[in-house]
């Protein structure tokens, strides 16, 4: 099973750190194989994967390329917001993709983090332990759509 991290800019630091602390996290070996960093342009869903979606940038998403009508759930999906400096307290302009959209399941509103939280050692690992916990939820959800009859969850 894959977990993709999909992000409009997939060499930023703050990717590459998170990409590095996952792959150094024992829990994620627990619940998948694979882990790939793609843009929303590029990315193809499968049945056998479940996506941090990185809301990194005010660019909309784009239609997947490949569109799976006969699933009966929607890809597990868990929303990470990266906030910067320039971002205050008021309404985030970055956006994902609309929460009513049957082709994503979302596992939380989301997780808020701050760009540089990489750096300190104890921030990325509060961090790195909150999206430790949706592991599991995110591997059985993957692991229920690919058994999954269409129509079947209706």
């Amino acid at each position: 099973m894959n977990l993709s991290l999909v992000s409009h800019k997939p060499s930023s630091m703050a990717v590459n750190g998170l990409l590095q602390a996952l792959q150094k996290s024992a829990d994620v070996g627990t619940y998948f194989n694979r882990i790939v960093v793609i843009s929303p342009s590029q990315w193809n869903p499968t049945r056998d994967e479940a996506a941090i979606l990185l809301l990194d940038d005010e660019d909309h998403w784009p239609e997947p390329v490949a569109v799976e009508t006969e699933a009966s759930i929607g890809l597990p999906v868990l929303p990470l917001l990266m906030c910067t400096a320039a971002d205050t307290g008021g309404a985030s302009s970055h956006r994902g993709p609309d929460v009513r959209d049957p082709r994503y399941y979302f596992v939380s509103n989301g997780i808020v983090m701050d760009g540089h939280e990489w750096e300190s050692q104890t921030s990325s690992q509060l961090l790195l332990d909150k999206l430790a916990s949706y592991l599991p939820l995110l591997s059985r959800l993957s692991l229920l759509r690919q058994r999954s009859l269409p129509g079947a969850l209706n």
